[in-house]
């Protein structure tokens, strides 16, 4: 790739807001990020204490400094496709109070994961979560910020693992340009879009292409994957170390259509139970304009529970 021109994505992690928001951007710049992820609402809770005014003024001073693409990741708990009435208006009410604390911090995205039908069916839950995005534009209309379905890995009723449920909640939520993507490497390789190949990493974006359009893909989360392809099951792993493999990353960093989006790491801590993030950037910049890495992994079995190597599945 020597002579060629180098695009690459905005690489960066999921930074902890601990102590306030504005330490994020500190841990970002110690880890050598260019993009950042975080809370701004507590993940697992329904209700949050409103942001303090000092807090939004520190963490934009701070944000404005380095002037970074940013972004958060809505609550787990958000469901827009539950079928109790009871938790599907808190979710509703839970999206919109993420897309103001991200409007008040001066954030460009929020992520968020679709929603579960839970026994109702894909149609039912789409048209059900398509509903309440409807509801959410309304509510926030005139703000900023966007708001970015991510894919799935599948699990259960979980939508999102499929393009064309993407493509069927952008058609017909409300929303238009405020609506767009953000592609999980992990999720979509367990959802069954092998990415570990070239042809996989092809066959999947050129998907992407014709089912839902490139312009929607708006940010990336860059995690390997410890299961294999089609497993349906989101586990993490560090870059390289899992059943990805490098090829599909050193594509990703790679390719000019991807130049200038965002891609935030989601990667476990190591076994010292410190944030993987520095080592994780490294490997992803080494690949930029470098030679085909080692490619695919040998095998999308699972390994050997007894395997030491855990995961990593290149031949020695």
């Amino acid at each position: 790739m020597g002579g060629a021109t180098i695009f690459m994505v905005l690489l960066g992690a999921h930074e902890s807001v601990a102590g306030g928001a504005w330490n994020a951007i500190a841990r970002g710049r110690a880890d050598g990020c260019e993009a950042i992820q975080i809370f701004a609402r507590p993940a697992q809770q329904w209700r949050a204490r409103p942001l303090a005014p000092d807090e939004v003024s520190m963490f934009r001073s701070e944000h404005a400094a380095v002037g970074w693409p940013a972004m958060s990741h809505a609550s787990y708990l958000i469901n827009l496709a539950a079928g109790d009435p009871i938790i599907l208006e808190k979710s509703v009410d839970a999206l919109a109070e993420e897309m103001f604390a991200a409007e008040e911090l001066g954030l460009d995205f929020v992520v968020l994961h679709p929603g579960a039908h839970v026994g109702a069916g894909r149609d039912d839950g789409i048209e059900a979560a398509a509903e309440s995005l409807s509801e959410v534009h309304r509510r926030t209309r005139g703000m900023r910020v966007r708001l970015l379905l991510e894919i799935t890995a599948g699990q259960g009723s979980c939508l999102g693992c499929r393009f064309d449920d993407m493509a069927a909640l952008l058609d017909r939520a409300r929303g238009g340009d405020r609506l767009g993507i953000c592609f999980d490497t992990c999720h979509a390789h367990a959802a069954g879009m092998d990415l570990s190949t070239e042809e996989g990493y092809e066959r999947a974006f050129d998907a992407f292409t014709r089912t839902v359009g490139i312009e929607k893909l708006r940010a990336f989360h860059l995690n390997d994957s410890k299961t294999p392809a089609g497993s349906r099951v989101d586990r993490h792993a560090e870059i390289g170390d899992g059943y990805l493999g490098l090829l599909p990353f050193w594509r990703l960093v790679n390719d000019p259509r991807f130049a200038t989006v965002p891609g935030v790491l989601e990667t476990p801590s190591g076994p010292d139970k410190q944030p993987s993030f520095a080592r994780n950037l490294a490997r992803l910049r080494a690949l930029i304009g470098a030679p085909r890495p080692p490619g695919p992994p040998k095998s999308q079995a699972l390994p050997d529970q007894r395997d030491p190597r855990q995961g990593r599945l290149f031949a020695d």
